[in-house]
Protein backbone atom coordinates (compact mmCIF):
# COMPACT_ATOMS: atom_id res chain seq x y z
CA UNK A 1 0.00 0.00 0.00
CA UNK A 2 1.38 3.38 -1.21
CA UNK A 3 1.44 6.14 1.49
CA UNK A 4 -0.76 8.05 -0.32
CA UNK A 5 -3.26 5.03 -0.31
CA UNK A 6 -2.60 4.75 3.28
CA UNK A 7 -3.82 8.73 4.43
CA UNK A 8 -6.59 8.61 2.05
CA UNK A 9 -7.72 5.56 3.99
CA UNK A 10 -7.47 7.41 7.19
CA UNK A 11 -8.87 10.44 6.03
CA UNK A 12 -11.98 8.38 5.26
CA UNK A 13 -12.12 7.03 8.89
CA UNK A 14 -11.28 9.97 10.25
CA UNK A 15 -14.37 9.98 12.91
CA UNK A 16 -13.87 6.36 13.22
CA UNK A 17 -9.95 7.20 14.29
CA UNK A 18 -11.54 9.82 16.69
CA UNK A 19 -13.77 7.43 18.04
CA UNK A 20 -11.17 4.89 18.96
CA UNK A 21 -8.79 7.53 20.66
CA UNK A 22 -11.92 8.88 22.71
CA UNK A 23 -12.66 5.31 23.92
CA UNK A 24 -9.19 4.03 24.43
CA UNK A 25 -8.63 7.36 26.84
CA UNK A 26 -11.82 7.18 28.57
CA UNK A 27 -10.81 3.26 28.92
CA UNK A 28 -7.25 3.94 30.37
CA UNK A 29 -8.24 6.45 32.71
CA UNK A 30 -11.29 4.07 34.00
CA UNK A 31 -8.33 1.46 34.48
CA UNK A 32 -6.34 3.64 36.40
CA UNK A 33 -8.97 4.36 38.70
CA UNK A 34 -10.57 0.52 38.99
CA UNK A 35 -6.76 -1.41 39.36
CA UNK A 36 -5.94 -0.69 42.75
CA UNK A 37 -2.12 0.20 43.47
CA UNK A 38 0.31 -2.12 44.64
CA UNK A 39 3.57 -1.06 46.07
CA UNK A 40 7.08 -3.64 46.51
CA UNK A 41 9.12 -4.10 49.45
CA UNK A 42 12.39 -6.03 49.44
CA UNK A 43 14.38 -7.72 52.09
CA UNK A 44 18.23 -8.90 51.70
CA UNK A 45 19.90 -11.64 53.43
CA UNK A 46 23.82 -12.47 53.70
CA UNK A 47 24.12 -16.51 53.56
CA UNK A 48 27.15 -17.56 55.38
CA UNK A 49 29.22 -20.49 56.80
CA UNK A 50 31.89 -19.87 59.91
CA UNK A 51 35.68 -21.14 58.62
CA UNK A 52 38.76 -20.94 60.28
CA UNK A 53 39.83 -18.33 57.59
CA UNK A 54 41.46 -21.09 55.46
CA UNK A 55 41.36 -20.51 51.81
CA UNK A 56 40.53 -24.42 50.98
CA UNK A 57 38.00 -24.25 53.77
CA UNK A 58 36.72 -20.82 52.38
CA UNK A 59 36.75 -22.02 48.82
CA UNK A 60 34.83 -25.05 49.65
CA UNK A 61 32.41 -22.93 51.68
CA UNK A 62 31.10 -20.75 49.00
CA UNK A 63 30.30 -24.01 46.83
CA UNK A 64 28.47 -25.16 49.80
CA UNK A 65 26.44 -21.79 49.67
CA UNK A 66 25.51 -21.67 46.00
CA UNK A 67 24.38 -25.18 46.26
CA UNK A 68 22.26 -24.48 49.50
CA UNK A 69 21.19 -20.40 48.25
CA UNK A 70 18.55 -22.12 45.42
CA UNK A 71 17.16 -24.23 47.90
CA UNK A 72 16.67 -21.46 50.24
CA UNK A 73 14.95 -19.20 47.27
CA UNK A 74 12.47 -21.46 46.51
CA UNK A 75 11.58 -22.68 50.43
CA UNK A 76 10.26 -18.78 50.48
CA UNK A 77 7.15 -20.17 48.75
CA UNK A 78 6.47 -23.22 51.57
CA UNK A 79 4.11 -23.12 54.04
CA UNK A 80 6.47 -23.96 56.66
CA UNK A 81 7.26 -20.82 56.45
CA UNK A 82 4.69 -18.84 55.41
CA UNK A 83 2.27 -19.83 58.09
CA UNK A 84 4.00 -18.06 60.85
CA UNK A 85 3.86 -14.96 58.77
CA UNK A 86 0.11 -15.14 58.47
CA UNK A 87 -0.71 -15.79 62.48
CA UNK A 88 2.12 -13.12 63.46
CA UNK A 89 0.70 -10.48 60.89
CA UNK A 90 -2.96 -11.74 61.66
CA UNK A 91 -3.50 -11.74 57.75
CA UNK A 92 -6.91 -12.67 56.45
CA UNK A 93 -5.60 -15.02 53.85
CA UNK A 94 -3.67 -18.83 53.24
CA UNK A 95 -0.54 -19.86 53.03
CA UNK A 96 -1.46 -20.68 49.39
CA UNK A 97 -2.77 -17.38 48.50
CA UNK A 98 0.14 -15.63 50.20
CA UNK A 99 2.59 -17.04 48.27
CA UNK A 100 1.28 -15.01 44.90
CA UNK A 101 2.15 -12.21 46.70
CA UNK A 102 6.20 -12.95 47.51
CA UNK A 103 9.40 -13.91 45.13
CA UNK A 104 12.56 -14.94 46.04
CA UNK A 105 15.81 -14.83 43.52
CA UNK A 106 19.58 -14.75 44.38
CA UNK A 107 22.05 -13.49 41.87
CA UNK A 108 24.06 -16.65 41.10
CA UNK A 109 27.53 -14.14 41.47
CA UNK A 110 26.11 -13.12 44.85
CA UNK A 111 25.38 -14.96 48.38
CA UNK A 112 22.35 -12.61 48.95
CA UNK A 113 18.93 -13.60 49.08
CA UNK A 114 15.93 -10.83 47.69
CA UNK A 115 12.61 -11.31 49.87
CA UNK A 116 10.68 -9.69 47.69
CA UNK A 117 6.96 -9.03 48.94
CA UNK A 118 3.70 -6.77 47.09
CA UNK A 119 1.25 -5.43 49.25
CA UNK A 120 -1.99 -2.81 48.39
CA UNK A 121 -0.22 -0.40 51.54
CA UNK A 122 3.40 0.51 51.37
CA UNK A 123 3.49 0.03 54.93
CA UNK A 124 1.86 -3.72 54.80
CA UNK A 125 4.48 -4.36 51.81
CA UNK A 126 7.37 -3.69 54.19
CA UNK A 127 6.22 -5.48 57.06
CA UNK A 128 5.21 -8.80 54.93
CA UNK A 129 8.92 -8.65 53.28
CA UNK A 130 9.95 -8.27 56.84
CA UNK A 131 8.29 -11.21 58.41
CA UNK A 132 8.52 -13.29 55.53
CA UNK A 133 12.99 -13.37 55.25
CA UNK A 134 13.03 -13.76 59.70
CA UNK A 135 10.21 -16.59 59.09
CA UNK A 136 12.48 -18.08 56.06
CA UNK A 137 15.62 -17.42 58.56
CA UNK A 138 14.31 -19.35 61.68
CA UNK A 139 13.40 -22.25 59.42
CA UNK A 140 16.33 -22.66 57.97
CA UNK A 141 18.09 -22.51 61.23
CA UNK A 142 16.18 -25.38 62.62
CA UNK A 143 16.41 -27.35 59.55
CA UNK A 144 20.57 -26.54 59.68
CA UNK A 145 20.96 -27.06 63.14
CA UNK A 146 18.58 -29.31 64.71
CA UNK A 147 20.46 -30.14 67.45
CA UNK A 148 20.34 -26.52 69.36
CA UNK A 149 24.24 -26.28 69.11
CA UNK A 150 25.63 -22.78 69.37
CA UNK A 151 27.66 -23.08 66.44
CA UNK A 152 25.35 -23.39 63.70
CA UNK A 153 26.69 -25.06 59.79
CA UNK A 154 25.07 -21.81 58.28
CA UNK A 155 23.86 -18.38 59.10
CA UNK A 156 21.50 -15.90 57.45
CA UNK A 157 21.99 -12.14 58.38
CA UNK A 158 19.64 -9.37 57.35
CA UNK A 159 21.64 -7.58 55.50
CA UNK A 160 19.60 -5.11 53.84
CA UNK A 161 15.99 -4.32 55.59
CA UNK A 162 12.53 -3.83 53.58
CA UNK A 163 12.35 0.40 53.22
CA UNK A 164 9.08 1.37 53.23
CA UNK A 165 8.37 2.44 49.23
CA UNK A 166 7.24 5.72 48.66
CA UNK A 167 5.71 5.34 44.71
CA UNK A 168 3.57 2.46 43.86
CA UNK A 169 4.28 0.17 41.58
CA UNK A 170 3.93 0.15 37.62
CA UNK A 171 3.00 3.10 36.07
CA UNK A 172 1.30 6.47 37.36
CA UNK A 173 -2.44 6.80 36.81
CA UNK A 174 -1.96 9.79 34.96
CA UNK A 175 0.03 7.67 32.19
CA UNK A 176 -3.07 5.48 31.58
CA UNK A 177 -4.98 7.66 29.77
CA UNK A 178 -2.95 8.39 26.97
CA UNK A 179 -1.16 5.38 26.73
CA UNK A 180 -5.34 3.88 26.35
CA UNK A 181 -5.72 6.58 23.24
CA UNK A 182 -2.59 5.29 21.56
CA UNK A 183 -3.84 1.83 21.77
CA UNK A 184 -7.11 3.10 20.58
CA UNK A 185 -5.35 4.84 17.43
CA UNK A 186 -3.70 2.43 16.48
CA UNK A 187 -6.89 0.26 17.10
CA UNK A 188 -8.56 2.16 14.76
CA UNK A 189 -5.65 2.70 12.45
CA UNK A 190 -6.16 -1.31 11.61
CA UNK A 191 -9.56 -1.04 11.56
CA UNK A 192 -9.63 1.44 8.57
CA UNK A 193 -6.72 -0.50 7.05
CA UNK A 194 -8.43 -3.59 6.90
CA UNK A 195 -11.92 -2.09 5.97
CA UNK A 196 -9.80 0.14 3.32
CA UNK A 197 -8.42 -3.01 1.56
CA UNK A 198 -11.83 -5.48 1.69
CA UNK A 199 -13.88 -1.89 0.67
CA UNK A 200 -15.91 -2.66 -2.54
CA UNK A 201 -17.19 0.43 -2.73
CA UNK A 202 -16.17 3.02 -5.73
CA UNK A 203 -14.52 6.40 -4.35
CA UNK A 204 -11.76 6.75 -6.70
CA UNK A 205 -10.63 6.59 -10.38
CA UNK A 206 -8.39 4.05 -9.50
CA UNK A 207 -11.23 2.04 -8.08
CA UNK A 208 -12.97 2.64 -11.48
CA UNK A 209 -9.58 1.76 -13.43
CA UNK A 210 -9.93 -1.84 -11.29
CA UNK A 211 -13.30 -2.42 -12.55
CA UNK A 212 -13.31 -1.71 -16.65
CA UNK A 213 -11.05 -0.69 -19.34
CA UNK A 214 -13.97 1.65 -20.07
CA UNK A 215 -12.83 5.83 -20.68
CA UNK A 216 -12.72 7.83 -17.82
CA UNK A 217 -14.27 10.55 -19.26
CA UNK A 218 -14.59 13.37 -15.96
CA UNK A 219 -14.16 12.79 -12.47
CA UNK A 220 -16.89 15.18 -10.89
CA UNK A 221 -16.01 16.66 -7.78
CA UNK A 222 -18.78 17.14 -4.76
CA UNK A 223 -20.08 20.73 -4.52
CA UNK A 224 -22.77 21.02 -1.86
CA UNK A 225 -23.48 24.50 -2.64
CA UNK A 226 -23.93 24.16 -6.01
CA UNK A 227 -26.21 21.29 -5.48
CA UNK A 228 -28.37 23.24 -2.94
CA UNK A 229 -29.09 25.92 -5.74
CA UNK A 230 -29.56 23.41 -8.11
CA UNK A 231 -32.34 21.74 -6.03
CA UNK A 232 -33.50 25.78 -5.13
CA UNK A 233 -33.62 26.97 -8.89
CA UNK A 234 -31.87 25.55 -11.79
CA UNK A 235 -28.14 23.88 -11.86
CA UNK A 236 -25.49 26.64 -11.58
CA UNK A 237 -22.36 25.41 -13.92
CA UNK A 238 -19.66 27.12 -11.98
CA UNK A 239 -16.44 26.50 -9.72
CA UNK A 240 -14.84 23.34 -9.21
CA UNK A 241 -17.75 21.19 -10.68
CA UNK A 242 -18.30 23.73 -13.68
CA UNK A 243 -14.70 23.33 -14.56
CA UNK A 244 -15.43 19.75 -14.14
CA UNK A 245 -18.19 19.36 -16.31
CA UNK A 246 -16.77 21.93 -18.99
CA UNK A 247 -13.91 19.01 -19.45
CA UNK A 248 -16.91 16.39 -19.76
CA UNK A 249 -18.32 18.41 -22.38
CA UNK A 250 -15.17 18.69 -24.46
CA UNK A 251 -14.11 15.17 -23.96
CA UNK A 252 -17.46 14.21 -25.41
CA UNK A 253 -17.14 16.41 -28.64
CA UNK A 254 -13.56 15.04 -29.16
CA UNK A 255 -14.82 11.58 -29.07
CA UNK A 256 -17.68 12.46 -31.46
CA UNK A 257 -15.78 14.71 -33.80
CA UNK A 258 -16.31 13.36 -36.41
CA UNK A 259 -20.13 12.56 -35.66
CA UNK A 260 -22.94 15.27 -37.20
CA UNK A 261 -25.26 14.65 -33.85
CA UNK A 262 -24.52 12.50 -30.67
CA UNK A 263 -27.03 10.39 -28.75
CA UNK A 264 -25.94 10.32 -25.09
CA UNK A 265 -27.70 7.86 -23.05
CA UNK A 266 -26.41 9.47 -18.95
CA UNK A 267 -27.53 6.54 -16.52
CA UNK A 268 -26.09 4.25 -13.51
CA UNK A 269 -26.01 1.17 -11.97
CA UNK A 270 -28.51 2.44 -9.25
CA UNK A 271 -30.18 5.54 -7.87
CA UNK A 272 -29.13 7.94 -6.05
CA UNK A 273 -25.35 8.78 -8.15
CA UNK A 274 -26.54 11.66 -8.98
CA UNK A 275 -27.11 11.09 -12.96
CA UNK A 276 -30.20 13.18 -13.67
CA UNK A 277 -28.35 16.40 -12.18
CA UNK A 278 -25.47 15.41 -14.07
CA UNK A 279 -27.22 15.31 -17.25
CA UNK A 280 -29.04 18.83 -16.51
CA UNK A 281 -25.22 20.28 -15.88
CA UNK A 282 -23.70 18.78 -19.32
CA UNK A 283 -26.93 19.66 -21.34
CA UNK A 284 -26.43 23.66 -20.25
CA UNK A 285 -23.01 23.50 -20.35
CA UNK A 286 -23.34 22.27 -24.06
CA UNK A 287 -26.13 25.01 -24.40
CA UNK A 288 -23.63 27.39 -23.75
CA UNK A 289 -21.03 26.31 -26.17
CA UNK A 290 -23.18 26.79 -28.95
CA UNK A 291 -24.72 23.53 -29.48
CA UNK A 292 -28.30 22.73 -30.12
CA UNK A 293 -29.08 20.65 -27.38
CA UNK A 294 -32.11 18.66 -26.43
CA UNK A 295 -32.59 16.97 -22.78
CA UNK A 296 -34.84 14.22 -22.80
CA UNK A 297 -36.28 12.63 -19.46
CA UNK A 298 -36.26 8.86 -20.24
CA UNK A 299 -36.97 8.19 -17.02
CA UNK A 300 -40.44 7.09 -17.48
CA UNK A 301 -40.65 5.36 -14.27
CA UNK A 302 -38.96 8.30 -11.27
CA UNK A 303 -38.84 10.90 -13.91
CA UNK A 304 -37.30 14.91 -11.99
CA UNK A 305 -36.04 16.54 -14.95
CA UNK A 306 -39.72 18.66 -15.00
CA UNK A 307 -39.64 19.48 -11.25
CA UNK A 308 -35.90 20.41 -11.13
CA UNK A 309 -36.41 22.84 -14.16
CA UNK A 310 -39.78 23.89 -13.49
CA UNK A 311 -41.21 23.25 -16.66
CA UNK A 312 -44.26 21.18 -16.98
CA UNK A 313 -44.58 17.98 -16.97
CA UNK A 314 -48.53 17.35 -18.36
CA UNK A 315 -47.36 16.34 -21.66
CA UNK A 316 -43.95 14.70 -22.93
CA UNK A 317 -42.48 11.87 -24.05
CA UNK A 318 -45.04 9.25 -23.86
CA UNK A 319 -47.32 11.77 -25.33
CA UNK A 320 -44.98 11.74 -28.30
CA UNK A 321 -44.98 8.16 -28.08
CA UNK A 322 -48.43 7.52 -28.00
CA UNK A 323 -50.34 10.97 -28.41
CA UNK A 324 -48.36 11.06 -32.21
CA UNK A 325 -48.25 14.71 -30.95
CA UNK A 326 -45.93 16.96 -32.78
CA UNK A 327 -42.52 17.39 -31.35
CA UNK A 328 -42.89 21.38 -31.62
CA UNK A 329 -45.85 21.27 -29.52
CA UNK A 330 -43.81 19.37 -26.71
CA UNK A 331 -40.40 20.47 -26.14
CA UNK A 332 -40.32 23.48 -23.82
CA UNK A 333 -37.20 25.69 -23.94
CA UNK A 334 -34.69 26.43 -20.82
CA UNK A 335 -32.98 29.82 -20.44
CA UNK A 336 -30.76 31.41 -22.90
CA UNK A 337 -29.35 29.35 -25.18
CA UNK A 338 -30.40 27.01 -27.42
CA UNK A 339 -31.37 24.27 -25.30
CA UNK A 340 -34.78 22.26 -25.37
CA UNK A 341 -35.94 19.82 -22.92
CA UNK A 342 -38.63 17.20 -23.66
CA UNK A 343 -39.89 16.30 -20.01
CA UNK A 344 -41.10 12.37 -19.40
CA UNK A 345 -44.87 13.20 -19.35
CA UNK A 346 -47.65 10.80 -17.67
CA UNK A 347 -45.94 7.70 -16.60
CA UNK A 348 -46.83 4.68 -18.31
CA UNK A 349 -47.60 1.30 -16.54
CA UNK A 350 -45.67 -0.23 -19.19
CA UNK A 351 -41.90 1.79 -19.37
CA UNK A 352 -39.48 -0.51 -21.37
CA UNK A 353 -42.10 -1.90 -23.81
CA UNK A 354 -43.06 1.63 -24.53
CA UNK A 355 -39.07 2.07 -25.06
CA UNK A 356 -38.94 -0.13 -27.18
CA UNK A 357 -41.41 0.62 -29.38
CA UNK A 358 -40.35 1.65 -33.40
CA UNK A 359 -41.73 5.16 -32.13
CA UNK A 360 -39.46 5.37 -29.33
CA UNK A 361 -36.30 4.82 -31.84
CA UNK A 362 -37.72 7.19 -34.52
CA UNK A 363 -38.96 9.90 -32.17
CA UNK A 364 -34.68 9.50 -31.04
CA UNK A 365 -33.83 9.47 -34.94
CA UNK A 366 -35.55 12.90 -35.40
CA UNK A 367 -34.07 14.63 -32.63
CA UNK A 368 -30.29 13.38 -33.55
CA UNK A 369 -31.41 15.45 -37.24
CA UNK A 370 -32.94 18.53 -35.55
CA UNK A 371 -30.10 18.92 -32.68
CA UNK A 372 -26.45 18.32 -32.69
CA UNK A 373 -26.58 16.88 -28.65
CA UNK A 374 -29.55 14.62 -27.77
CA UNK A 375 -28.83 13.56 -24.27
CA UNK A 376 -31.69 11.13 -22.66
CA UNK A 377 -31.29 11.23 -18.88
CA UNK A 378 -32.33 7.11 -18.30
CA UNK A 379 -33.53 5.48 -15.33
CA UNK A 380 -30.82 3.22 -13.27
CA UNK A 381 -29.40 0.07 -15.33
CA UNK A 382 -30.36 -2.73 -12.44
CA UNK A 383 -32.98 -2.40 -10.98
CA UNK A 384 -34.68 -1.65 -14.09
CA UNK A 385 -34.68 -2.93 -17.71
CA UNK A 386 -35.23 0.42 -19.56
CA UNK A 387 -31.74 1.59 -19.61
CA UNK A 388 -30.19 -1.20 -21.15
CA UNK A 389 -33.14 -0.77 -23.95
CA UNK A 390 -32.14 3.17 -24.31
CA UNK A 391 -28.64 2.29 -24.54
CA UNK A 392 -29.24 0.50 -28.26
CA UNK A 393 -30.46 3.80 -29.09
CA UNK A 394 -27.42 5.80 -27.94
CA UNK A 395 -23.87 6.29 -29.71
CA UNK A 396 -22.76 6.14 -26.40
CA UNK A 397 -23.77 5.31 -23.27
CA UNK A 398 -22.40 7.67 -20.03
CA UNK A 399 -22.32 5.65 -16.93
CA UNK A 400 -22.44 7.77 -13.97
CA UNK A 401 -20.61 6.11 -10.55
CA UNK A 402 -21.51 8.17 -7.54
CA UNK A 403 -18.49 8.38 -5.21
CA UNK A 404 -19.13 6.71 -1.77
CA UNK A 405 -22.53 5.12 -2.80
CA UNK A 406 -22.07 2.47 -5.47
CA UNK A 407 -20.45 -0.35 -4.96
CA UNK A 408 -17.46 -2.35 -7.57
CA UNK A 409 -19.77 -5.24 -8.10
CA UNK A 410 -22.53 -2.88 -9.78
CA UNK A 411 -20.94 -1.05 -11.57
CA UNK A 412 -19.14 -4.38 -13.08
CA UNK A 413 -22.44 -5.72 -13.91
CA UNK A 414 -23.52 -2.20 -15.39
CA UNK A 415 -20.40 -2.38 -17.49
CA UNK A 416 -20.80 -5.98 -18.45
CA UNK A 417 -24.56 -5.46 -19.39
CA UNK A 418 -23.69 -2.62 -21.96
CA UNK A 419 -20.70 -4.33 -23.15
CA UNK A 420 -22.70 -7.64 -24.39
CA UNK A 421 -25.30 -5.09 -26.21
CA UNK A 422 -21.52 -3.40 -27.91
CA UNK A 423 -22.28 0.10 -27.01
CA UNK A 424 -19.95 2.44 -26.72
CA UNK A 425 -19.33 3.58 -22.60
CA UNK A 426 -17.63 6.58 -21.26
CA UNK A 427 -17.38 6.79 -17.42
CA UNK A 428 -17.39 9.85 -15.18
CA UNK A 429 -17.03 9.77 -10.85
CA UNK A 430 -19.42 12.11 -9.49
CA UNK A 431 -19.03 13.34 -6.22
CA UNK A 432 -15.86 12.67 -5.62
CA UNK A 433 -13.14 14.20 -3.31
CA UNK A 434 -10.59 16.90 -4.56
CA UNK A 435 -7.20 16.04 -3.62
CA UNK A 436 -4.71 18.44 -1.63
CA UNK A 437 -2.62 19.08 -4.91
CA UNK A 438 -6.25 19.68 -6.80
CA UNK A 439 -8.00 21.94 -4.54
CA UNK A 440 -4.11 23.92 -4.57
CA UNK A 441 -4.42 24.13 -8.47
CA UNK A 442 -7.86 25.41 -8.37
CA UNK A 443 -7.06 28.19 -5.74
CA UNK A 444 -3.99 28.86 -8.01
CA UNK A 445 -6.03 29.88 -10.73
CA UNK A 446 -9.26 31.14 -8.76
CA UNK A 447 -11.57 28.93 -9.13
CA UNK A 448 -13.98 28.74 -6.22
CA UNK A 449 -16.85 25.81 -5.16
CA UNK A 450 -19.41 28.57 -4.56
CA UNK A 451 -22.08 28.75 -7.54
CA UNK A 452 -21.73 32.07 -9.30
CA UNK A 453 -25.59 32.30 -11.00
CA UNK A 454 -28.20 32.60 -8.91
CA UNK A 455 -32.05 31.65 -9.30
CA UNK A 456 -33.59 32.46 -12.47
CA UNK A 457 -37.03 33.76 -13.10
CA UNK A 458 -39.64 32.14 -14.57
CA UNK A 459 -41.09 33.71 -17.87
CA UNK A 460 -43.81 31.71 -19.71
CA UNK A 461 -43.59 32.51 -23.29
CA UNK A 462 -45.30 30.17 -25.90
CA UNK A 463 -43.60 26.84 -26.01
CA UNK A 464 -43.81 26.07 -21.95
CA UNK A 465 -41.91 28.03 -19.04
CA UNK A 466 -38.34 29.60 -19.45
CA UNK A 467 -35.88 30.81 -17.15
CA UNK A 468 -34.40 34.21 -18.25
Amino acid sequence: MKLQQFLHILRRHIVLLILTVLVGGVGGFGVSTLLPPTYTARTELFVSVPTSGDPYEMRMASDFIKERIQTYVGMVSSESVLEPVVSDLGLDTTAEALSGRLEAFSDPETVLITVQARAEDADGAARLSTAVARSLTERIEMLENPGKTDTASIDLIEANAAVVPEISDGLPNWAFAPIGALLGLAAGIAIAIVRGTFDNVVRTKDDLAAITSAPLMASVPEDRAIVHESAKGGPAISGVRGESILRLRTNLRFAHVDEESTVLLVTSAQAGEGKTTLSLDLAIASARAGQRVVLVDADLRRPSVASRLGLENAAGLTTALVGGLDLNELLQTWGDHDLSVLTAGEIPPNPAELLETRAMAELVSELAGRFDLVILDGPPLLPVADGLVLSRLASRTLLVAGAGRVKSRAVAESVRALDELGTPIGLVLNRSELSAAEADRNRTYGIQSEPLSASLPLIVNDGGTKRS
